[in-house]
């Protein structure tokens, strides 16, 4: 398990530890954004300690998707079970539970990305106490959340960086990608004749068409100085990537304005796509890679 799985899941363990011994509620449970809703990391139950990858937390995940969603820091819902946001829930009817409160984590610049929820089979009525120290757990897992967040991203681009592909190694072999390999070419020579800080703008400006040119489901990794990696789950068909790569090679051929240059570059793009042939994440990459350096030498010679 990767360091970043494991500290966001220490964090969780801690919170809820901490908080069974302060709230007395039935069930607790840490959730995380996923992009789509909500993942929860870990609950508990006075009755027992769930799993988190039981059916059951799985539909919890939408209280926690609700908290994310709602336009107020706390949601609070007397009774579930006459709420129209939660009655028609699966998960509702499940639950011995009448009411529920949620408070949303949030980063530094205020962006949800995740959740604490309690449930309890009275209302739930916080002391200003409890209400503070629950908003306290709030922020340090959101300073938690924070701190992950930056190890796995790039700090120019914001794109994901290296340390997010070895989380990938290590936790995404149920899933089958399609890997880019993507490489600016003649990039050392904007630098060389421009400057650095020219370079990182443009390569700002690349990050920013790279985006544009996928979906929000596909992975953007910024792999080296100028290099990128995209990751494509559910592009099964070698068609589509090879649409998605001539997308991505006109958009950069497009010029570049920076501080009143035009700029015109160009990119070698690696493909490797091998549906059902059992390769890792790590040698599809590689594949990749060889490949665009193929196409790169290919076209040095033409």
């Amino acid at each position: 398990m990767s360091s970043n799985t494991r500290s966001l899941d220490d964090a969780a363990d801690h919170i809820i530890d901490t908080l069974k011994h302060f709230l007395h509620v039935d069930t607790l449970a840490v959730a995380t954004a996923n992009g789509t809703g909500s993942r929860i990391l870990r609950a508990f139950s006075r009755h027992e300690i769930s799993n988190p990858n039981s059916t059951h937390i799985t539909l919890l995940q939408n209280y926690s998707t609700l908290v994310l969603h709602h336009t107020a820091p706390i949601l609070n819902i007397p009774n579930i079970h006459d709420d129209q946001r939660t009655a028609s829930l699966p998960i509702t009817q499940q639950l011995e539970a009448t009411s529920f409160i949620g408070i949303a984590v949030t980063t530094s610049d205020h962006h949800p990305v995740g959740a604490i929820c309690a449930w309890h089979h009275e209302p739930i009525q916080l002391t200003e106490q409890q209400l503070a120290f629950l908003k306290s757990m709030a922020a340090f897992f959101g300073y938690i959340l924070d701190l992950e967040n930056a190890s796995v991203t790039d700090s120019l681009t914001g794109l994901y960086n290296r340390r997010y592909l070895s989380h990938l190694y290590q936790n995404g072999s149920d899933k089958q990608y399609s890997v880019m390999f993507i490489d600016i070419d003649d990039f050392k020579d904007v630098n060389d004749t421009f400057g650095h800080d020219f370079g990182d703008v443009l390569l700002l400006q690349i990050a920013a068409r790279l985006k544009q040119s996928v979906r929000k489901s596909d992975i953007l990794v910024r792999y080296g100085g100028d290099e990128f990696v995209i990751c494509f789950q559910h592009l099964v068909e070698n068609q589509d990537i090879d649409f998605v790569a001539r997308k991505i090679k006109d958009s950069i051929n497009e010029p570049f304005v920076i501080e009143g240059h035009t700029i015109s570059i160009s990119a070698s793009i690696g493909i490797s796509a091998k549906h059902g042939a059992g390769s890792s994440l790590k040698e599809l990459i590689s594949d990749a890679d060889q490949a665009m350096y193929g196409i790169k030498q290919n076209e040095k010679n033409l």
